[in-house]
């Protein structure tokens, strides 16, 4: 291309931005502050400033071209690298675009969303609180529970045992008292014997005597602290507890028992010319009870009606029982067993048998002396002399040792009757068997009554009585079987004919 027509170019291009100039005032003039204004006036800024770039480019080529430099690159071969060059911005060129004042956001709050949680429980501990300061829990019946059946005028031991859950202690002046109920010859209150801690145990027991007439008899009983008030069992500690008996009718096998008919009988002692029946154990004045399981003082025990007589309190005390009257039939004999009770060393008294009758006479029928020396007395009175008569037979016990050991008892004191079948008292068999009993048992030949006599044919020379290292044979031996019987125990004796020969046991 020659000089001429890059002339014309340039002035070309010359003219044109002189015309965009002029015109580009005209446009900024508009008072348009939206963001669409402002960016279109930042294009228009950049286009404006490639165009001022473009003539400054042209001009430059051309002052080249006019001087005739030979470094020149003609517009034609100029490279791709260098027409870029020419109409990119110069570096330090700066964009200027409007002040823009941002309008604070539109915020509508969202109210926030509240799920109830349920509320969470944490138990408080239960406060602790303290047990009643007195307060007793019924643990069980040691002796005599409920409905126990006794004798009229039976004497009888009650034993609770009861467990202290209350906060205090009880000592010696807490008692075990009566509040309701029946009373049964006892006393109102008992004294406790120690200190009972709070969760220990303590067994206390009373001495109760059956009443006379049957029936069913119920006895309530509380605790009383040191302050006079009382207290129990049960929830609120003011329940009572009880003794509960069933007195029945007696039931005797003899014609007339002591034992049983004790509180027929008028009782006396040097003390009282008038004593209670049944009596208490511990009057200084002297008592009368019935026993039903009394331990001798041999040690053995015995299940039948028993009477305990215990003169007042001093060296030469006495205590009598006079009995209703009462008819002798023939074949009466009086009959029992005598001696002190257990556990009482230093006892010695002397027993009386007496009768009275109706003119007020009084005659002894007989007196034995018993000492706690581990041996009883069995007594068997023939009472023929009297038969036929209505007389009143007086029981006598006097203290001759220490008065708290004057535990004198009858056991069985009774009148059987004799109902020897006369065929069976004559033969020698039964006489024999008799006596053999009686010398062996203690007992006399009189209160040994048969019952049964069988003629039996034996088949050795034991008569059918086989006892260890005895030495048997064989043999036909006539005899008998002979029952006997003293009113409590049964004994069985094999005979030959005449008795000279015989063996017996208890049945």
């Amino acid at each position: 291309m020659s000089t001429r027509n890059l002339k014309k170019i340039f002035f070309f291009f010359l003219a044109a931005s002189l015309i965009l100039s002029a015109c580009l005032p005209s446009i900024f003039k508009r008072d348009d502050t939206s963001p669409e204004a402002i960016y279109t006036m930042a294009a228009q800024t950049v286009i404006a400033q490639y165009t001022r770039a473009a003539g400054e480019t042209a001009v430059a080529l051309l002052t080249q071209v006019s001087s005739g430099s030979p470094t020149a690159t003609p517009p034609e071969q100029a490279s791709p690298t260098s027409t870029t060059q020419a109409i990119i911005p110069s570096p330090t060129a700066t964009v200027l675009f409007p002040t823009y004042t941002p309008l604070p956001p539109t915020f509508t709050p969202l109210l926030p969303t509240f799920t109830p949680l349920p509320p969470t429980f944490t138990p408080l501990p239960p406060t602790a609180v303290p047990p009643p300061c007195d307060w007793a829990q019924f643990v069980k019946d040691v002796t005599v529970p409920d409905g126990t059946d006794m004798l009229p005028g039976q004497t009888f031991t009650k034993v609770w045992r009861l467990r202290n859950i209350g906060s205090c202690s009880w000592n010696t002046s807490y008692a075990l008292i009566y509040v309701s109920g029946d009373r049964m010859h006892t006393y109102n209150a008992v004294g406790l014997p120690g200190i009972v801690h709070p969760g220990n145990t303590i067994d206390l027991s009373v001495e109760f005597v059956a009443p006379d007439q049957p029936g069913d008899y119920r006895s309530y009983w509380m605790l009383r602290n040191s302050y006079g008030q009382a207290f129990g069992i049960g929830p609120n500690a003011n329940k009572p507890f009880w003794v509960d008996i069933d007195v029945t009718p007696p039931q005797s096998q003899y014609p007339y028992d002591f034992a049983l008919s004790m509180c027929m009988a008028s009782w006396r002692s040097r003390a009282d010319s008038s004593l209670p029946c049944p009596g208490s154990q511990s009057s200084s004045d002297g008592s009368a009870i019935m026993l039903t399981n009394p331990e001798l003082e041999n040690g053995r025990r015995e299940n039948e009606p028993t009477l305990w007589m215990r003169p007042s309190q001093t060296h030469d005390g006495w205590i009598t029982g006079e009995y209703p009257k009462y008819k002798v039939q023939s074949g009466d004999h009086f009959m029992a067993e005598i001696g002190c009770l257990e556990d009482n060393p230093g006892c010695d008294v002397t027993f009386y048998l007496a009768y009275q009758t109706s003119g007020g006479t009084v005659k002894n029928l007989g007196s034995w002396r018993e000492t706690y020396d581990g041996f009883t007395t069995r007594l068997d009175i023939d009472l023929s002399s009297l038969a036929g008569k209505t007389v009143q037979f007086l029981l006598t016990v006097v203290n001759n040792g220490r008065a708290s050991k004057a535990t004198a008892f009858w056991l069985a004191p009774s009148i059987r009757r004799s109902t020897i079948n006369p065929e069976w008292e004559s033969m020698p068999a039964v006489q024999a068997a008799r006596r053999r009993v009686a010398q062996d048992t203690g007992l006399s030949a009189s209160q040994l009554i048969p019952t049964s006599v069988a003629a039996v044919t034996w088949t050795d020379t034991c008569l059918g009585v086989h006892l260890p290292g005895q030495i048997c044979g064989e043999a036909l031996i006539p005899g008998y079987r002979i029952i006997l019987t003293d009113g409590r125990r049964n004994y069985e004796v094999h005979t030959n004919q005449d008795g000279s020969i015989l063996a017996w046991f208890e049945i």
